[in-house]
């Protein structure tokens, strides 16, 4: 399937399990690559805390910049999808446990939440693993 512009082109990256908080069409992005359309050129680049990084890309086709940022952020960066927050490690363990029996790999980590001494439990899926812990889960992320 073949990107004609940048209006189908969300839709496909959310199709292929791209995290919507990792790609930005259009102005207003932060902390992601973005795909905007400037001085009659698209162009593609990182933005963090409101600063743009040089252009990693630039032309006057619409076409030739939504295929190179269909690619870039499709198979460059991992999108991690969190699909479990929890206070009780124990319960982030057995999504973990509960997602590998039905062939999802996964991953956790812990952050300090309300400082080191209040800790919380994320467990992630990465890319099209979501469309499966969706199904299986219902409403992510699971909580407890």
């Amino acid at each position: 399937m073949s990107l004609v512009n940048a209006r189908e082109l969300k839709q496909r990256l959310l199709h292929e399990g791209c995290s919507p908080y990792q790609f930005s069409i259009g102005p207003g992005g932060s902390d992601v690559f973005c795909l905007d359309q400037r001085d009659g050129k698209w162009i593609i680049f990182y933005t963090e805390r409101g600063r743009d990084d040089d252009p990693i890309f630039e032309s006057a086709s619409e076409h030739e910049a939504c295929e190179f940022y269909f690619t870039y952020i499709s198979a460059k960066i991992r999108h991690d999808h969190l699909v479990g927050f929890f206070v009780s490690q124990q319960n982030a363990r057995s999504l973990t446990e509960k997602l590998a029996q039905h062939g999802i790999q996964s991953h956790e980590d812990k952050i300090p939440y309300g400082g080191w001494s209040d800790p919380r439990y994320r467990v992630f899926v990465v890319g099209k693993d979501i469309f499966k812990a969706r199904e299986l889960l219902e409403d992510v992320p699971l909580k407890d």
